[in-house]
């Protein structure tokens, strides 16, 4: 009989000797990971404070090895930002008590509405220094960057801007002369962070908007923005390109578009705008609608 040579797929043969190498009888040794203390998980996170009493964010703290008795976890806090102590935020203990049967446990941050006005941000340092678990090499520190947050809330945020302003090309830039009332109506959600709303009398300044306008005029009537407030961080105004003024000087009809922020605490908007006519754009306004 012909001999033919015979072909053993290599992952068959490797599987053969896993097999063969492993004993279920054989005593392997246990290696005990030395007793750290880390931040898990993490090493930095970004607290949106609320106006609520309840607020607090935790900020989790373990150790590598289980023991039957409650352990302590020292640490330290700065602020490269300046934040301090009943100001911006309250720490009811720097020593994490881990209890015993347990390997993590928190630290407690509560953050002061009052104490970010406006857009301040601030960051505190947390550093593992000692207690009765060394810190570890590896995540031993965490950053928390603090800012204030407020729910947005269509009845809020939609009425008349009666102390509203225009800026020429930037807020540093010149001012209107007088304040406008400018209005936020129409309020539609088209998601869950999402609206559109109509904007009103936008720019209406004679001596840095565009105004006075015809009652027929888009301005007056309303423009359309859209409003997102996905990202906690920076809640953003859209205006897309539609048509402004139907007769702008000795122009002719003129469209606007433009960008911007608002804030569902101050409620308040800041909307950079462009008009354009078939001749060219006008210079940036800057409009800041105040209630």
């Amino acid at each position: 009989m012909k001999l033919r040579n015979l072909y053993v797929p290599v992952t068959v043969l490797a599987i053969a000797g896993v097999m063969a190498s492993c004993d279920k009888n054989k005593a392997y040794p246990i290696i005990t990971p030395p007793t750290e203390a880390s931040f898990l998980t993490a090493t930095s996170g970004t607290y949106y404070v609320k106006n609520d009493p309840n607020s607090v964010f935790k900020i989790p703290v373990g150790t590598t090895t289980l023991s039957s008795s409650a352990r302590n976890v020292t640490v330290s806090v700065t602020s490269p930002t300046g934040a301090t102590a009943g100001t911006q935020y309250t720490l009811p203990s720097t020593t994490v008590s881990i209890p015993g049967g347990k390997v993590v446990d928190s630290l407690a941050v509560k953050g002061i509405f009052s104490g970010f006005p406006g857009t301040r941000v601030d960051t505190l340092t947390f550093n593992i220094t000692g207690g009765d678990v060394p810190a570890s090499s590896y995540n031993k520190q965490y950053k928390l960057v603090m800012r204030r947050y407020c729910d947005v809330i269509s009845t809020d945020l939609t009425g008349n801007y009666a102390n509203s302003r225009d800026y020429d090309r930037a807020l540093t830039g010149t001012a209107s002369a007088s304040k406008y009332t400018a209005s936020i109506s129409n309020w539609t959600s088209t998601g869950p962070t999402s609206a559109t709303v109509l904007i009103k009398n936008l720019a209406v300044t004679g001596d840095i908007g565009f105004g006075p306008f015809a009652p027929t005029d888009p301005a007056a009537t309303g423009l359309t923005a859209t409003l997102d407030w996905s990202n906690p961080a920076n809640f953003t105004v859209t205006i897309p390109t539609q048509n402004y003024v139907a007769s702008l000087y000795t122009y002719g009809q003129s469209t606007i578009s433009g960008s911007g922020t608002f804030s569902s605490c101050d409620q308040t908007f800041t909307i950079t705008t462009t008009v354009r006519v078939a001749a060219g754009s006008f210079t940036a306004v800057v409009s800041t609608l105040i209630k």
